[in-house]
């Protein structure tokens, strides 16, 4: 975006320099006055309120800098305006043209760099990069505005200036910052095309230009022409760039790209006025052209304050754009074919001029002709994009159906295994049943061996009495046969035998008695053990014939089993359960605790722990547990008699016992040297859910 640089150069070669260059020297001075002495407290004001809300959605700050810039362009502009009706002093007119002027280009670069310092803090780094560049460009259209101030103050008018490259500097910046957001947001050919049509339109900006200058050129050289083509060329080009973002972007209500569009479009068609008025000396100060150049770049530098881009969601919008996009190149070969066509009706269009038409329709038409091959390129490698997915998608078919098949064949054979697994599991399940029934059966066993032996003490003992008793009966009775006298001799023979018979008798009873007691405990025990049959019981009642039998058991070893503990701890359980694992317990503390010396001790306590549970802890004397094996004492099949058959099932069939149908724990504990203690934590009342 070119500035309102009045055509202070032009004074070479126009009559009137007035006319050419309304920022006349002298002015400059009172113009720094006047702001200095107002600048520093209104720039107080304005660094203070930097969180007023907008309406437009303007960062912090922005508001304040575009009210106060507007209110003294506006109140400038109208000085200027009224001063050249009512006939006000040329100096003064022109004072209040660069006050407006000067006022309106700071403001915007203030804007644009509060713009810059907003996308920042929010993170937005495509808007950093975008905005960037637009503050450079109005920084540097205000840094042309210093140098021409300087230029007015000291009366010196070249031309080229060195205003004019950073007057010029706008339009490229806003271009590169806009050119810079579409990065990434489309494809390469899409951005090549948008710069093809950029260049279309810039080169028919061109063209116009000449065709409008030339008639007037006069005595003005090749580098000043160019000088005043450039100016229009790169703003028009530039809204051409915002053409482009918005079409290829589809940018919906987003009033910021819009507004620095039109922007640059209406500096780019104020400029190309202004040069016109120049070559024929009808440029007047305080005029309306200088008032709009300080509108559009207030204008500008507010929308690049808050630039944003934001799509339309409308599909009716999305096929306007797109369509707009492919008919433009045919719309600028018409236009071309139209201006070159046209320029035979006019009859005072100079040969320069009619060639300079010739060349940009010619160069349009070629632009055109490779944005169409660009478009044919891009048609291509859809098709070919559309090709490629075709087979892609018969491949995938076949795959797919390939895949299916392989499912169902894994899927018949994953049901295949499943029911031999779930066959497996069925007869692992019933072979756990028959290990446990064994191991439980393996447990009475041990009882009924040494119960047997205790028994058969005791039959045999009735036995021999049963057949002493025949012989003394006869003796008795052939001595009462034969005796013929109640002698003395004969009563104390007789009373001898009447008290052997008597003992015998005696011993006879007990033994019998002694048999049917282990008998009924053996067979409740049985009982217990082989139904797990649910019933309220004395746990130490229990314990101690449990202790009782085993204690039978091993009668001819040197071992001692002591049960202690408190009576009238009644339980609501399973006895046979409890007797199990107590029976493999204390045989374990047997066989593994006393396997070096064969003899020890085996205490067995019985006590209640809180009002719900109770403890049962059965502690040996004997070796204990190494450290190593202690981790795998209730692990399946780990025996340290495997050889003399040990089955390793013991103590993990007790594990599970505790922990499932009695709904209690089991702890398991060896210090070195001090035997091994094995606590059992049981509740008062078991589970009803094995009951």
């Amino acid at each position: 975006m070119v500035a309102p640089a009045p055509t202070p150069s032009l004074s070479s070669i126009a009559p009137d320099a007035s006319l050419a260059s309304p920022r006349l020297p002298g002015t400059a001075r009172d113009f720094d006055d006047d702001d200095s002495a107002q600048g520093a407290p209104l720039l107080e004001a304005l660094l203070a309120d930097t969180a007023r809300p907008s309406r437009l959605g303007l960062p912090a700050g922005a508001g304040p800098v575009f009210e106060v810039g507007a209110l003294v362009t506006l109140a400038a502009i109208a000085m200027a305006i009224g001063g050249a009706h009512f006939g006000m002093s040329v100096s003064w007119v022109r004072l209040f043209d660069n006050v407006h002027w000067t006022v309106a280009d700071i403001g915007a670069a203030w804007l644009a760099w509060i713009g810059v310092r907003d996308a920042r803090e929010r993170g937005q780094r495509a808007e950093v990069a975008a905005r960037r560049w637009f503050a450079l460009g109005f920084t540097s259209y205000a840094i042309g505005q210093a140098f021409w101030d300087l230029q007015a103050f000291l009366s010196w008018h070249p031309f080229p200036a060195p205003s004019d490259p950073f007057y010029m500097m706008m339009a490229p910046c806003c271009a590169l910052g806009m050119m810079g957001y579409l990065r990434g947001r489309v494809s390469e050919s899409q951005r090549l095309a948008a710069v093809l049509d950029t260049l279309s339109l810039a080169i028919a900006a061109v063209a116009l230009a000449l065709v409008v200058y030339l008639p007037e050129r006069g005595a003005m050289s090749a580098l000043s022409l160019g000088v005043m083509v450039t100016y229009p060329t790169l703003l028009l080009a530039g809204a051409c760039v915002g053409v482009m973002l918005i079409a290829l972007l589809r940018v919906g209500r987003c009033w910021p790209v819009w507004v620095l569009t039109a922007m640059l479009a209406a500096h780019g068609g104020l400029w190309m006025e202004w040069n016109a008025l120049s070559l024929r000396h009808a440029l007047s100060d305080g005029g309306v052209v200088n008032s709009l150049f300080s509108v559009c770049t207030l204008m500008g530098g507010l929308a690049v304050s808050c630039w944003r881009v934001e799509a339309a969601v409308d599909p009716r919008i999305e096929r306007f754009y797109e369509g707009a996009l492919r008919i433009l190149p045919l719309v600028v070969v018409v236009g071309v074919t139209f201006a070159v066509t046209l320029q035979d009706s006019v009859a005072h269009l100079s040969p320069s001029a009619r060639f300079a038409c010739d060349a940009a329709a010619v160069i349009v038409i070629v632009l055109a002709a490779v944005r169409q091959t660009l478009q044919l390129r891009d048609r291509d490698q859809l098709i070919e994009a559309q090709r490629q997915l075709r087979d892609r998608e018969n491949q995938l078919g076949e795959l797919n159906q390939h895949l299916e098949q392989r499912v169902q064949a894994r899927t018949q054979e994953a049901d295949e295994r499943n029911a031999e697994l779930s066959t497996a599991l069925q007869q692992l399940s019933m072979a756990q049943h028959e290990l446990v029934r064994a191991e439980k059966l393996a447990g009475l066993g041990s009882l009924v061996k040494g119960v047997a032996i205790e028994i058969s003490a005791a039959l045999a003992n009735a036995d021999m009495v049963a057949m002493t008793l025949p012989a003394q009966v006869e003796s008795l009775a052939r001595l009462h046969a034969h005796s013929g006298d109640d002698s003395p001799r004969l009563r104390s023979q007789l009373a001898g035998y009447v008290a052997a018979l008597d003992e015998s008798h005696k011993q006879m009873g007990l033994s019998l008695d002694q048999a049917r007691h282990v008998i009924g405990v053996l067979q409740q025990i049985a009982v217990d053990q082989t139904s797990d049959q649910r019933r309220t019981f004395d746990l130490l009642a229990s314990v101690r014939e449990i202790c009782d039998l085993t204690r039978l058991a091993h009668r001819h070893d040197p071992i001692e089993i002591i049960v202690t503990g408190e009576t009238e701890l009644m339980l609501d359980s399973y006895p046979g359960s409890i007797g199990q694992v107590l029976n493999q317990l204390v045989e374990n503390a047997i066989v593994h605790g006393f396997s070096r010396t064969g003899e020890g001790t085996i205490s067995v306590r019985v006590w209640p722990s809180g009002h719900d549970a109770v403890r049962i802890t059965v502690h040996d004397d004997g070796v204990g547990i190494p450290p190593a094996d202690l981790p795998q004492g209730f692990a399946p099949f780990f025996t340290t008699r495997l050889a003399q058959g040990g089955s390793g099932l013991g103590l993990t069939i007790s594990r599970n016992m505790v922990n499932g149908i009695l709904g209690g724990r089991i702890e398991i504990a060896s210090p070195p040297g001090s035997g091994t203690t094995v606590t059992l934590t049981l509740p008062r009342l078991a589970p009803r859910s094995h009951g």
